[in-house]
């Protein structure tokens, strides 16, 4: 009822989720785009054809665009790098040093030497147009190959990051959304609503279990949703174990709740847990990495602490089941340490509760 006749919270941190992973996470998906032009203005037939060649690869998309604006987002920082073609050379155009300005130039590099050294072949053997038939169908099959496996002999997964942001600011902003419902107990304690509830005709138990279902269902709704738009709007893979990420997202919403009720039973009052809980949740996906790549922190002591936090194990599953298509085999050690975090805090965060209530 209460997020029938307001669900602007609900909906606010759905919206978040969106942009955030959008805003941060939705060109990692995408080939870097650099704007090439020429010092004549429009591209010549040699140039459109360095061009093509530069296009031929996973990671860059460069692309004809007119000297002042190529010049200009790079000047104010729209862009970190873009390139001038001067016939069969090039300049780097760029205000500062960055990894994507060095990446882009040894790409470049690359492309420039190799195609050079073709054509000074070609041109060596007499017979241009045949010597580069014969290298074409040459390199279509090559007498050397090279195959990259994993160690258990499967082929290697591409590792998606923007699907990681997107479950690490869903899983962020529920924490939030769960914590500002799971107060609600400590406001009712406070207004007396629950001293009223005491002489009604329901059970304690059952008055916890009711508000512990309710904070429970809506952190399963937030992810869901989000979830679903990314899935089905923007194309994002989930894997196809739709019955494992829900299992993931309840027991980690369950986790949450009971990670709340314990901060809401040592901050005991209402007004400590708004002030507190907002500046202690962000500093959680911070050392369980979510936000960076696999392997970034390193920290025996930040690793440790990370072991803590409900949204490392959530984290882990999920990018288990979407990425690696892992089973419950291989998510029971995530999946254990979400329930023993919940079982630990609820006990804990419950007692504390109800010795402080007056």
């Amino acid at each position: 009822m209460r997020e029938r006749r307001n669900p602007f919270l609900l909906l606010l941190f759905i919206g978040i989720s969106i942009i955030a992973t959008l805003m941060f996470g939705g060109g990692m998906t995408q080939k870097m785009k650099i704007d090439v032009f020429s010092e004549t203005g429009e591209l010549k037939e040699s140039e459109k054809e360095w061009l093509l060649l530069l296009n031929k690869g996973d990671t860059f998309k460069f692309r004809a665009q007119d000297e002042q604006s190529a010049r200009t987002k790079v000047r104010e920082g729209r862009a970190d790098l873009a390139v001038k073609l001067t016939g069969d050379d090039y300049r780097i155009i760029a205000v500062k040093e960055s990894p994507n300005a060095q990446l882009a130039e040894q790409h470049i590099r690359t492309v420039f030497e190799r195609e050079l050294e073709l054509r000074a072949v070609s041109a060596a053997a007499g017979d241009e147009k045949g010597f580069r038939s014969r290298i074409d169908t040459y390199l279509e099959e090559p007498p050397l190959t090279l195959q990259v496996k994993g160690t258990d002999g499967e082929e290697l997964l591409r590792y998606d990051m923007g699907l990681q942001l997107m479950f690490g600011f869903s899983l962020f902003l529920v924490m939030l959304t769960i914590g500002f419902k799971v107060n609600t107990i400590t406001k009712d304690k406070i207004t007396g609503i629950w001293s009223r509830l005491i002489l009604s005709p329901v059970r304690k138990s059952e008055i916890y279990f009711g508000h512990l279902l309710y904070s429970t269902m809506i952190g399963i709704v937030q992810i869901t949703v989000v979830f679903l738009i990314f899935r089905y709007a923007f194309n994002f893979g989930l894997g196809h174990r739709y019955g494992l990420l829900l299992l993931v997202i309840a027991l980690y919403s369950m986790t949450i709740v009971a990670m709340c009720i314990l901060l809401a039973g040592i901050l005991r009052t209402p007004e400590k847990f708004n002030m507190l809980f907002p500046s202690i949740v962000p500093i959680m996906p911070l050392v369980s990495g979510v936000y960076m790549p696999p392997g970034t922190i390193t920290s025996p002591i930040l690793l440790g602490v990370a072991e803590i936090f409900p949204i490392t194990h959530a984290m882990e599953a999920l990018t288990g089941i979407a990425i690696y298509d892992n089973g419950i085999g291989e998510l029971w050690l995530p999946l254990s340490k979400l329930i023993l975090i919940a079982v630990l805090c609820m006990g804990i965060g419950i007692n504390l509760m109800e010795r402080r209530h007056v």
